[in-house]
């Protein structure tokens, strides 16, 4: 709760509120403050090779926080990965619609993808999965005959 956690770090319950919401705040904070991190060097990389490595490497990611993330599962808190994702996205109430759209449709794929990763027990990924592989498998669906 957030008076232990207050202890441990050495900081007023009065300090936390003037920085923090509450508890999931502070860990939703922690995850994006993560994973721009890594975006910010990530994105760098020509667009071949970032569509081609984006699914893995950010499974990489998340990996390297695999304690936090079966903690949030274990406790019924995996809601905090999936707002988390949707705001890394940049995606809230003043998201023009002709952008949020394509934005709702990336963060519910990313957390899809994470979230079943997760499940399988955060193992490695088929080989080649890539967001092209994604689109295709997409493509796949439309082009199966209706039963």
């Amino acid at each position: 709760n957030v008076s232990e956690l207050c202890d441990r770090a050495g900081v007023s319950r009065v300090s936390f509120y003037r920085n923090f919401k509450s508890m999931q705040d502070i860990l939703i904070q922690y995850l994006t403050a993560c994973t721009d991190e890594w975006y910010q060097t990530f994105s760098q990389k020509p667009d071949e090779e970032f569509l081609s490595c984006f699914c893995v490497e950010l499974l990489e990611q998340y990996r390297r926080h695999a304690d936090l993330i079966r903690l949030l599962y274990n406790n019924d808190a995996a809601h905090l990965l999936k707002e988390h994702i949707f705001a890394c996205c940049k995606l809230d109430e003043f998201t023009a619609p002709e952008e949020a759209y394509p934005r709702a449709v990336l963060a519910g794929a990313v957390y899809g993808l994470v979230d079943e990763w997760i499940h399988l027990g955060m193992g490695q990924l088929p080989e080649h999965f890539s967001l092209r592989r994604i689109v295709s498998a997409v493509s796949y669906q439309r082009e199966e005959p209706k039963k």
